[in-house]
């Protein structure tokens, strides 16, 4: 059964347990949510979204590499991890299930096999006590659980509303989309009055392995 963390002080509390703020986690989301809006109909479609998805990650580091927390970029999967190194989080948009306690979400599209391998980290963790990790190991965060910060936009009379909630996936699902959570610390949402909706951009690119090959 997946452990749901919704009320205030007992979502303040599991933060804090892994080093985080609901202050920290919102600045980050509205700072992205801030460059996001300078998009317009005339970009690309896709660009206010993947703006959203890289800045959060961005303002994330930002925000905690001065507490002693570290970037890393296995497999081309963006990382804030752990200043123990024992955990990492990474960004991704969310179903509209997203930052609703009642309900489960999963990631709003599917996710390629670098990302689903952090995912089967988590379950081994889960299963066995510890993830299973490589002989070899050449980048920084590999093999790691992996906390994932959803984010859902909707639109409201007044402009936007932002649903979050950082979660802990415990299986890589179906079709590539992430649907089954071990635990889940919901965040307040945060209403952005007047602001541009964009709610039917693209999405990040936490789904896209790229292999590089050295040429013989």
């Amino acid at each position: 059964m997946t452990v749901v963390h919704a009320e205030d002080l007992k979502v303040r509390d599991r933060l804090a347990e892994l080093g985080l703020s609901v202050k920290g986690i919102e600045d980050a989301l509205r700072r992205a949510e801030s460059e996001r809006n300078f998009c317009t109909p005339l970009d690309p479609v896709s660009l206010p979204g993947n703006i959203f998805w890289g800045r959060t990650i961005r303002f994330l580091r930002e925000t905690y590499i001065p507490d002693g927390w570290t970037s890393a970029s296995p497999s081309n999967v963006p990382l804030l991890v752990a200043p123990s190194g024992d955990y990492a989080i990474t960004a991704s948009s969310g179903s509209p299930e997203t930052g609703y306690a009642a309900l489960t979400p999963s990631t709003r599209y599917p996710k390629g096999n670098a990302v689903m391998k952090r995912v089967e980290a988590n379950r081994q963790l889960l299963l066995f006590g510890g993830a299973e990790t490589e002989p070899e190991q050449q980048d920084a965060g590999d093999g790691i659980p992996t906390w994932f910060l959803l984010y859902h936009h909707s639109k409201t009379d007044q402009g936007t509303r932002l649903h979050a909630e950082l979660s802990f996936p415990n299986d890589t699902g179906s079709r590539g989309k992430i649907s089954s959570w071990y635990e889940r610390i919901i965040l307040p949402w945060i209403d952005f009055e007047g602001f541009t909706p964009f709610v039917d951009d693209g999405d990040d690119q936490g789904g896209i392995d790229i292999p590089i090959e050295r040429l013989s």
